[in-house]
């Protein structure tokens, strides 16, 4: 299992990433600044470093340069709110292999780690994501997943009746993907995702995506079911 150091001063963000990096089979440890992932690093052997550009005790980079110091040679990926071309350069000339553009779906977030993740898929009910996303509660995950049951129910049958057009959908897609990380269903999320951005782009192809997302919304109910 790799181990992954995850340096962001968002809470959020940490949280989505610590969830997101599971999901892919891997370990996390957070730091919220340098300081504490200088710690952290000391501390621990990481495979993979996730840091992100702007902290509140320094930069990503400088940070980079002072593991670098301390012999880590890990690979490191830089994340940041707002990517430009210059700032991705210079990202690169300070050392970085990659950099991720927040926020970021899980599939982006493995297409850019495949090299050191591999190509692993996420499971289809994540509990520790889920429950990493809500604070640890198990009763109100079991009550969020009753919810998104009858969400998909509901969904399920005005789509086969084409009783929804596209913009009221795009609405519940969007509402839909929030449900999904709150309730640890992340292929449902991809499925999501997929379907959002092809009504967007070209809504009059969209029947094979519509098709497999239907399906993906049939495995996750039955799954919720059992």
């Amino acid at each position: 299992m790799l181990r992954v150091l995850i340096v962001d001063d968002d809470p959020i963000s940490l949280r989505f990433l610590e969830a997101a990096l599971h999901q892919l089979g891997c370990e996390s440890v957070l730091a919220a600044g340098s300081t504490s992932a200088l710690a952290a690093a000391a501390a621990n052997r990481f495979d993979l470093l996730l840091l992100d550009r702007n902290l509140p005790d320094g930069s990503g980079s400088g940070l980079l340069a002072l593991l670098r110091q301390r012999g880590i040679a890990s690979p490191a990926i830089a994340t940041s709110a707002e990517i430009s071309a210059s700032a991705e350069a210079q990202l690169s000339a300070a050392g970085f292999a990659a950099c991720v553009e927040k926020p970021v779906t899980l599939t982006r977030l493995q297409e850019v780690l495949r090299p050191w993740l591999g190509s692993s898929v996420p499971a289809a009910l994540d509990d520790h994501g889920a429950l990493v996303a809500i604070g640890g509660d198990r009763a109100a995950l079991q009550a969020l997943r009753g919810m998104l049951a009858q969400e998909l129910s509901d969904l399920q049958a005005d789509m086969h009746a084409n009783a929804i057009q596209t913009l009221p959908l795009l609405d519940r897609l969007h509402r839909l993907r929030a449900s999904c990380g709150f309730c640890g269903t992340p292929q449902l999320a991809e499925a999501t995702i997929a379907l959002e951005q092809v009504l967007r782009a070209a809504p009059d192809k969209a029947a094979a995506q519509r098709q497999q997302f239907l399906t993906r919304c049939a495995e996750t109910l039955a799954l919720l079911s059992n």
